[in-house]
């Protein structure tokens, strides 16, 4: 199946011609899988939109809807150090503004804990390829120093999005803390499979909810 046809815009910095949807998108089958970073792959119909894009001319960074896509783990942690330093020195009065930019800062840093997990997480469309990279010691120090200050954006702008505050607790190893605020969510099987990882003292991403594939046959629209 073909969804939609490609479309362009130019960088705000420097002028170059970006597809911000590349298309024509095939889909193949449909799958839907969940991870405990809130991460989700789904193949057909929704094409998930990113927010902060890279120019692959100037490398400057600007706030874009895109489908597909996306940026890396290294230019995440990159747009991450730009914007703190950016949103530091450009304080604004306007109490709209601040919260704004912290929101923006929570989805870079929300980013840089999901591209960390990409590189360690089973796909969906892996072809039974199991094996995990080991992932640099630069890397798990950046993805902990991640999580610590997600955790404080998270505290302070959207406190009650507990699932996700006790699964970086659990990711950096504070396992008290991410049972303290599970125990504040109704019961689940999302919250009892987290507590059984907890109680393995696993700290890495995991599937919280995966569907059988659907071949394009099978689907009703085709």
């Amino acid at each position: 199946m073909q969804i939609g046809n490609p479309s362009y815009k130019k960088c705000p910095h420097c002028g170059q011609q970006i597809a911000y949807y590349p298309g024509p998108y095939f889909i193949h089958h449909y799958e839907f899988t969940e991870w405990s970073d809130g991460e989700t792959f789904e193949e057909l119909p929704c094409l998930k939109n990113t927010y902060l894009q890279k120019c692959n001319l100037c490398n400057e960074f600007y706030w874009f809807t895109q489908k597909l896509g996306g940026m890396s783990f290294e230019d995440y942690v990159q747009a991450a150090e730009y914007f703190e330093n950016k949103y530091s020195v450009k304080k604004s009065i306007n109490f709209i503004y601040r919260l704004r930019n912290k929101k923006r800062l929570i989805y870079i840093r929300t980013n840089i804990l999901r591209k960390y997990n990409d590189q360690i997480r089973i796909h969906p469309l892996s072809k039974g390829d199991k094996t995990k990279p080991s992932m640099s010691v630069e890397k798990k120090v950046l993805f902990e120093n991640n999580a610590k200050i997600l955790i404080e954006l998270l505290t302070e702008i959207k406190s009650d999005d507990f699932f996700l505050l006790a699964e970086l607790n659990r990711n950096i190893g504070n396992f008290e803390e991410a049972k303290r605020i599970l125990n504040q969510i109704p019961s689940s099987y999302k919250k009892d499979l987290l507590f059984q990882e907890i109680n393995k003292k696993n700290c890495e991403v995991i599937t919280v909810t995966q569907t059988s594939p659907k071949r394009q046959s099978d689907l009703n629209f085709i």
